[in-house]
């Protein structure tokens, strides 16, 4: 078989990842002496790894972050009045487990937002979608919906 015709059935599948890789993969195994088994479990994961990395790209576009930041980037002697236990509860992400909601509360500058980006991508790093929006952008959406009769849609979508 011909490796063009590999690559043609590859793309077929929808498999362009390791269409692109085949002649490498191919390469490799053949050098290295590679069983079957582990050539195909090669292909599978190089396969299944870049459809996930995709499915995070598109679910962190989806969530409209201002910017990107993690927990990690949070300096929690800046603002001890947070609760590191607590937050690294919402972290665990059973809240959306559990139906529930996280509200954070505070004056400006204590750095809610950085801690509602970090949840944010916390969860969408656990596979759920996501959206990020601040309050008072919530709030213009509901009035000009509510004016125009569209609230429900709105309360529905979000």
């Amino acid at each position: 078989m011909s490796t063009q015709l590999l690559i043609e059935r590859l793309e077929k599948l929808g498999w362009h990842h390791t269409a692109n890789q085949i002649h490498g993969l191919l390469e490799d195994a053949s050098k290295d002496n590679v069983p079957y088994s582990e050539f195909l479990d090669t292909i599978l994961l190089n396969e299944i790894e870049k459809r996930e990395s995709l499915a995070l790209e598109k679910r962190i576009q989806k969530a409209r972050l201002p910017y990107q930041k993690t927990i990690h980037d949070f300096d929690f002697s800046f603002q001890p009045s947070i609760s590191e236990k607590r937050v690294k509860e919402v972290l665990t992400c059973r809240f959306i487990e559990n139906g529930e909601n996280v509200l954070l509360l505070g004056p400006p500058g204590v750095g809610k937002t950085h801690l509602s980006i970090a949840f944010t991508m916390e969860a969408i790093i656990k596979g759920y979608s996501a959206a990020f929006m601040r309050t008072d952008d919530f709030i213009t959406e509901c009035k000009k919906a509510e004016k125009a009769g569209l609230l429900n849609r709105v309360i529905k979508r979000w």
